[in-house]
C-alpha cells in the first residue's frame, strides 16, 4: 500500500513537471515596447546579425548606411523567447537607438534560430509587441500595436509554418 502511494505521488510529480516544461517560463518576457528596457537581454550572434542585415525592414531602416558597412549590436536589444517549443531559441529584437526610432515607433523583429540557421520571420514598425498565448502551426501568435494621431491599430499575426502573417487588424479611435 505504501509503495503504491509512493509510485502514485512520483507519477503525479512527473506529470506536473512535464506540463510545466511545455509552458512558457514565468521569467520569459511576453511584452516588448520602446519605453522599457528589454529584460533578460542577450547579445545577437554574428549569424543572427547577418540574418537581420538581409531583412527588408532592416535594409529600409539602414538605407543611408555606407555601402559595405556591417550591422552591429549598436541600437539593438534582444531577448530570448520560446515561440514554438521550449527546446527552440527564438529572439525578439528591438531597434531602440539611432537610426531606428522614429516618432514614438520603432522596428521589432522576430528571429527563429533553426537548424539551418537564423531566419527573420517578422519585421514590424510599432509601439509594442506582445507574445500571445494562442498558437498557429505550433507557434505562439504575436500582436503589434501602433497609433496615428487619431487611431490605435492592433495587428494580430499568426505563424503560417514559415513566417508570421497578418491574421487580423483592427483600428479604434483614440480619445481626443
Amino acid at each position: 500500500m505504501k509503495a503504491t502511494r509512493t509510485i502514485f505521488i512520483l507519477a503525479a510529480l512527473g506529470i506536473a513537471a512535464s506540463a510545466q516544461s511545455n509552458s512558457p517560463s514565468a521569467a520569459e518576457p511576453r511584452f516588448f515596447n520602446l519605453e522599457d528596457a528589454v529584460q533578460h537581454r542577450v547579445d545577437l550572434s554574428d549569424v543572427e546579425l547577418a540574418a537581420l542585415a538581409n531583412d527588408d525592414l532592416m535594409l529600409k531602416q539602414l538605407g543611408s548606411a555606407p555601402a559595405g558597412s556591417k550591422l552591429t549590436q549598436d541600437g539593438l536589444e534582444a531577448a530570448v523567447v520560446h515561440l514554438c517549443g521550449s527546446a527552440e531559441r527564438d529572439l525578439v529584437v528591438i531597434g531602440d537607438g539611432a537610426p531606428f526610432i522614429g516618432a514614438n515607433v520603432g522596428p521589432f523583429w522576430i528571429i527563429r534560430d533553426l537548424p539551418t540557421g537564423p531566419v527573420v520571420v517578422l519585421g514590424e514598425i510599432s509601439l509594442g509587441l506582445t507574445i500571445e498565448t494562442k498558437r498557429s502551426n505550433k507557434c505562439l501568435n504575436v500582436e503589434a500595436f501602433a497609433a496615428t494621431a487619431t487611431a490605435g491599430i492592433t495587428t494580430d499575426y499568426s505563424f503560417n509554418g514559415n513566417k508570421y502573417i497578418v491574421s487580423k487588424q483592427k483600428s479604434a479611435k483614440l480619445a481626443q
